[in-house]
C-alpha cells in the first residue's frame, strides 16, 4: 500500500492523521511519514491497517487506478 492509497483509505474513513493512528495502533508520525513518502510501510504496519479495518489489501495490488477505494472496500 503505497502512502497515497493510506490517505486515500483514511479520507475514506473520515478521519484524521491522529485518529486513525490511534484506531491502528501505531504512531502519528508513522501514519505522517508514509503518507509524505518520507518512510515506506513496514509488514507491521500494514498488517495492523489490514486486521483493524478488515478490507483486502490485495484490492490496492491489482484496482484500477479509476475505481473509488469505497467501492473497493465496499466489494471485498
Amino acid at each position: 500500500m503505497t502512502g497515497e492509497q493510506l490517505k486515500e483509505l483514511r479520507g475514506t474513513l473520515g478521519v484524521s492523521q491522529k485518529d486513525f493512528a490511534k484506531m491502528v495502533g501505531v504512531g502519528y508520525s508513522t501514519i505522517s511519514n508514509i503518507e509524505s513518502g518520507a518512510r515506506t510501510m513496514s509488514l507491521l504496519t500494514r498488517a495492523k491497517i489490514v486486521q483493524k479495518i478488515e478490507f483486502d489489501e490485495g484490492l490496492f495490488i491489482f484496482a484500477d487506478k479509476s475505481r473509488k477505494l469505497t467501492k473497493l472496500i465496499h466489494n471485498k
